[in-house]
């Protein structure tokens, strides 16, 4: 089914605000966006609550500088209420402040799942990123120093 014009908008809001809140360390912006009990799964990790995702994301340290784009998302309204989605989003990151010749981490697919809260408000209730291309040099340090 087709998703309708306001929808496809707030959804597209929905997630550049994703993008920036990753890219400006902004936790509280993270939080509000996902659903209570999302499910997010990435690169060998999954988690089943919103509080889980955005911890994993704080425990990376400030050092890291990224930038997130999406491009061709596509929509598809189901019959329950929720909107699913496909997009292309692509990851420029470094482990530290370097701002110069800065490479591309992840090219990858996400899949998600879309619904309304109790207040109206589009939440990410499940999303899945396939990588497409990675270069694990680029990949965030875990606390203990390994990449993930």
């Amino acid at each position: 089914m087709t998703v309708d014009t306001a929808a496809r908008t707030e959804i597209g809001d929905l997630n550049a605000r994703f993008a920036w809140a990753l890219d400006l360390h902004d936790w509280t912006a993270l939080h509000e966006i996902l659903a209570v009990n999302v499910h997010y799964v990435s690169v060998g990790r999954e988690f089943h609550d919103a509080e889980s995702v955005v911890e994993s994301f704080r425990a990376r340290g400030t050092a890291r500088t990224t930038r997130h784009g999406l491009g061709n998302l596509l929509l598809r309204d189901e019959v329950s209420g929720a909107v699913e989605g496909r997009g292309t989003w692509h990851t420029f990151a470094s482990n530290d402040r370097t701002t110069h010749r800065v490479p591309l981490f992840m090219v990858a697919d996400f899949l998600d799942t879309y619904r309304r809260d109790a207040s109206g408000a589009w939440r990410i209730t499940e999303r899945i990123i396939v990588p497409v291309f990675r270069d694990d040099r680029l990949a965030p340090p875990s606390p203990s120093g390994a990449g993930r």
